[in-house]
């Protein structure tokens, strides 16, 4: 199990996930994804996410970027939408 999975609400969803950016050879997407604080599915509507580093932020938040994640999240997940949180200060 990837660390990551226990830091949302669907591990199993958010494994397949990560395994298919892996299969797909997405590395540049799957290392930032990997170290998440928090994910959370909203149904088949949306993921939230909020990266681990504000440098994660910044690139998951480019708008190339976010375009070809939404499109990767769809395909594996079936998710409408995607939501990039700011990294928390806490």
């Amino acid at each position: 199990m990837n660390p990551s999975s226990r830091k949302g609400n669907n591990p199993e969803l958010w494994d397949k996930f990560l395994n298919d950016l892996d299969e797909r050879l997405q590395f540049g997407l799957l290392e930032p994804l990997r170290r998440v604080n928090t994910y959370h599915f909203e149904g088949t509507a949306l993921l939230i996410i909020e990266p681990g580093t504000q440098q994660d932020f910044d690139y998951l938040s480019k708008p190339h970027v976010s375009q070809q994640l939404q499109l990767l999240v769809s395909g594996s997940t079936k998710i409408d939408k995607i939501e990039i949180k700011k990294v928390s200060t806490e």
